[in-house]
C-alpha cells in the first residue's frame, strides 16, 4: 500500500505545487487574515446598520427639536400632550380612559 499511494502524492505535489501554495494562499486571504474578506463584509454590514441607525437618530433628533420648538411657544400643545399621553386632567375634570 505504501508503494503506491506515497510515490502519487509527491507526483501530484510536484506537478501542482504552485497551484496547491496559490489555494493556500486565497484561503488565507479569504478566512483566516486580520483583513479577510469575511471579516470585511461582516464590517460592511455592520456600517449599513449603523448608518440606519444614524439617520433614524438624526430623524428622531428633528422631531424633537420641533416638538421643543412647540412646546416653548404655546402652553396648549404642553395641555394637549399632558392629558393624551400621560392622561392628566384638571382638577374640575373627570377622566375616562378607553382600554
Amino acid at each position: 500500500m505504501d508503494n503506491g499511494f506515497l510515490p502519487r502524492l509527491r507526483l501530484f505535489i510536484g506537478k501542482n505545487k504552485y497551484w496547491i501554495v496559490f489555494g493556500l494562499f486565497l484561503l488565507v486571504i479569504v478566512v483566516v487574515s486580520d483583513n479577510s474578506l469575511v471579516k470585511r463584509l461582516m464590517q460592511k454590514r455592520e456600517i449599513r446598520a449603523l448608518q440606519e441607525q444614524l439617520r433614524e437618530s438624526a430623524e428622531q433628533k428633528r422631531q424633537n427639536e420641533l416638538m421643543l420648538k412647540d412646546l416653548n411657544n404655546d402652553s396648549l400643545i404642553i395641555d394637549r400632550i399632558a392629558r393624551e399621553r400621560y392622561n392628566m386632567h384638571r382638577d374640575d375634570e373627570d377622566l375616562f380612559l378607553e382600554r
